[in-house]
């Protein structure tokens, strides 16, 4: 036996000293050479790209994970002319580069591509990476794998068609994020789908299901002047969870605008007056809004839309007027889409509204809205407001709900009412109408003190741009 241990000490000393054994890093200068070592990567490895101006390069990242591609200094490798990235295989990492004067070559989809899982696209900046003509459409960035994640970056002036970024259709997209990145400067050209953020996913066309979701995480961003689309953030999936953002001086606003069960929780909407500012839009059912600050919007604090009436009892489209023409979309469980989800069933908890222009919490609103082309009639119910706070300085109607129209056809309707417990308004009035109750919503006289301040927010955008 001791022979043996001696033969064994004796095999372990001649293997190479620990450097052999270590991860490899690689230095290269243009396409060619990181084509090259992408070749011949092996998991562990990361690949430096030197600083500089690095002119049309489409770098497709096809290597086994982990791998790292990063650059010799962070944002000193600029990418310009035609220039794409995309993650085609798990567990890669990139990390410190800038896109900067070019746009994404012809055809493609968006200027970073998640094509994959488990990839990080950290501490990079796409700036200013436009085409020509604002019509022409791509993202800058598109998640279509699963687990990916975009953080400490910065995403600033973007001025052409499509969100700045987007979460695809397919089930494949899920459990994504955008976290600690800094959106700034997009404006209005006057086209729709301009959204700083739109995730798409299963819920995007009235999905039965209640499970199945985007799952989707944006949470610590800033958004400046991001004026692009009246939904700087746009929700059109489930189970979502969008919190601990800023927003300040942009037009637009939070909106929750298809699916459910969506969790939005203590941002911080800063309007300062800004034209077309907004709070909060919430439609469809089973969300929870709870812990969020608006003040100083030019618009509303809280939007909770009336639903749209397109079936009856036995699923059968019901045409309450001869003017409707209802949505027709195959994807969706009964071949339409209804415009807008009916409220119910979710919870408005510990929000603070603060000097905002408009009503703070408007529960209803778009009753009627298009009508008779739309049919905008199903009023929020089953909702719970419970601890929310208003100081109207300057006076005003804060929480104010629609009233339901009788005459035919919309006797037929009756709704649940909404709950209120615990709100306190300074300085307001509220306009309830029934089924609700201003019960639970206590009007007092404008304080004399000060409204609690806004809470602190973490920093965002890439460490070498602060």
């Amino acid at each position: 036996m001791n022979r043996l241990a001696a033969l064994l000490t004796a095999a372990v000393l001649l293997l190479p000293a620990g450097p052999a054994f270590a991860d490899r890093e690689v230095l290269v200068s243009n396409p060619a050479e990181l084509n090259r070592a992408l070749g011949a990567a092996v998991s562990g490895d990361t690949i430096v790209m030197a600083d500089g101006t690095w002119q049309d390069a489409v770098i497709g990242l096809t290597a086994p994970g982990p791998l790292t591609l990063r650059a010799q200094t962070p944002g000193k490798v600029l990418l310009t002319g035609r220039s794409s990235l995309s993650l085609n295989s798990p567990h890669l990492t990139v990390s410190g580069l800038t896109f900067t004067g070019g746009q994404a070559p012809d055809g493609t989809q968006s200027v970073i591509t998640f094509n994959s899982d488990h990839g990080r696209v950290t501490d990079t900046a796409v700036i200013d990476f436009n085409p020509a003509e604002p019509q022409t459409a791509y993202y800058w960035v598109y998640f279509k794998g699963g687990h990916n994640r975009l953080d400490h970056s910065l995403l600033r002036g973007k001025n052409h068609q499509e969100p700045v970024v987007g979460n695809d259709r397919g089930l494949a997209a899920k459990y994504n994020a955008v976290d600690h990145t800094r959106f700034a400067d997009v404006p209005n050209v006057g086209r729709n789908g301009m959204e700083a953020l739109r995730i798409w996913g299963y819920g995007q066309w009235g999905e039965l299901g209640t499970q199945e979701g985007a799952y989707f995480t944006i949470e610590h961003n800033l958004f400046e002047h991001v004026d692009g689309d009246d939904e700087i953030i746009s929700l059109k999936s489930n189970h979502n969870t969008v919190r601990f953002n800023t927003i300040k001086q942009s037009s637009g606003g939070l909106v929750l605008r298809y699916g459910n069960h969506n969790r939005v929780e203590n941002n911080v909407i800063l309007g300062e007056r800004y034209p077309a500012s907004e709070g909060i839009r919430v439609s469809g059912n089973n969300h929870t809004v709870r812990g969020n600050y608006v003040a100083g919007v030019s618009g509303y604090g809280l939007k909770v839309t009336s639903g749209e009436h397109m079936f009856d009892e036995n699923n059968q489209l019901d045409y309450l007027t001869p003017g409707f023409v209802p949505q027709r979309n195959p994807l969706s469980p009964y071949g339409y889409l209804f415009h807008y989800g009916q409220v119910t069933d979710s919870e408005f908890t510990g929000n603070v509204f603060v000097d905002n222009a408009k009503s703070d919490m408007h529960l209803g609103w778009f009753y009627k809205n298009h009508w008779p082309a739309y049919q905008m009639v199903l009023l929020p119910e089953r909702n719970t407001f419970t601890g929310n706070l208003v100081h109207r300085p300057k006076g005003g109607v804060a929480v104010i709900t629609s009233p339901q129209e009788t005459a035919p056809p919309l006797e037929k309707f009756t709704f649940e009412p909404n709950t209120f417990r615990g709100n306190v308004v300074h300085g307001g009035t509220v306009d309830v109408h029934a089924p609700n109750s201003s019960e639970g919503i206590i009007v007092l006289p404008r304080s004399r003190q000060a409204p609690p301040p806004p809470p602190q927010t973490a920093e965002s955008g890439p460490t070498w741009s602060r």
